[in-house]
């Protein structure tokens, strides 16, 4: 059985737990610094701009006698490689992981407390996990004592990113019921004033539909990953089409076969603006308009919210 004080006991035991400065340090040593990711770039810049005083540039760009210095410094940056960010070594991001998981502790309890133990909290420990283990592979520290609040940032992103996965509604729609969890009031974007929140509560009755997984099986499943998140996977493409096709309907005509012309049945792009122009017989800006308005009107319905237009 899960005990979240039991593993924490057994870290205080049997492990450490490493200062801000300890792991400024760690991120030093391997020149995983934002400090040092811009002495890289000011460097390329410097070794591919060519030696010209800024009076001649300015001049040149004036009266339009720049296009030679342009090309002669494309033909200069070919030669070199613009710096790629360079991430801590798998040794090093074990380092700090383990020596930094009492914020995942700490974080655990507050979100169990938070979801007033309505997710459990062996699987709120194993998604804070997730967001230690993502902000140790991918931050580029700043060499300030910014670490704990950088994980912390992280590790709420996953809880809404998880929670829309389990609850099968946006990234969006998490957010705002945890940035507004008095659930009173919720600020609409597309018409601009404040709206009752009543239409959009959690359901929390996901806890036995998937098995939980150790944290080494999640570090290796998530080794060679982005930190992209696709909050619409789990959306079901026949009642978004469904939706999609009702509010077609309300559309002027020319905005509604642009529409129909633009995407095919999968949601991949049809035809251009020039050729559905030619089909329709209207110039390429009326297409582009027609396309525009239609947009406007799909943001604004809020059947279609949850697929975040």
């Amino acid at each position: 059985m899960f005990d979240l004080d039991i593993i924490e006991k057994d870290w205080k035991e049997n492990s450490y737990s490493l200062s801000e400065e300890e792991i400024i340090e760690i991120y030093r040593s391997e020149n995983v610094t934002l400090n040092n990711y811009h002495e890289q770039i000011e460097e390329y810049f410097d070794k591919t701009r060519l030696k010209i005083p800024a009076e001649e540039r300015i001049l040149a760009a004036i009266f339009g006698d720049d296009k030679e210095i342009i090309e002669r410094e494309n033909e200069l940056r070919k030669e070199y490689k613009f710096p790629t960010k360079k991430y801590l070594s798998k040794d090093s991001q074990k380092k700090v992981v383990e020596g930094s998981l009492e914020i995942v502790f700490n974080s655990t309890r507050y979100w169990y407390e938070f979801f007033k133990e309505k997710i459990s909290i062996e699987r709120l420990y194993y998604v804070c996990l997730e967001g230690l283990m993502n902000s140790v592979k991918y931050m580029l520290h700043c060499e300030k004592p910014v670490f704990k609040l950088y994980v912390l940032k992280s590790i709420e992103r996953n809880i809404i990113k998880h929670v829309a996965k389990w609850e099968h509604i946006s990234y969006r729609d998490v957010y705002r019921i945890i940035k507004n969890h008095n659930q009173l009031y919720i600020y609409d974007d597309f018409v601009e004033k404040i709206k009752p929140y009543g239409h959009l509560k959690l359901n929390f009755n996901y806890d036995n539909n998937e098995e939980l997984q150790k944290p080494s099986k999640i570090f290796y499943q998530i080794r060679n990953d982005s930190y992209e998140v696709d909050y619409t996977k789990d959306i079901s493409s026949a009642e978004f089409m469904k939706e999609y096709s009702n509010i077609l309907e309300k559309l002027d005509e020319t905005a509604k076969l642009v529409m129909q012309l633009s995407f095919d049945i999968n949601g991949n792009h049809g035809l251009t603006y020039a050729e559905i122009a030619d089909y329709l017989g209207i110039e390429i800006n009326k297409v582009a308009n027609a396309k525009k308005r239609a947009i406007r009107t799909l943001k604004k319905d809020l059947k279609l919210k949850k697929y975040l237009f």
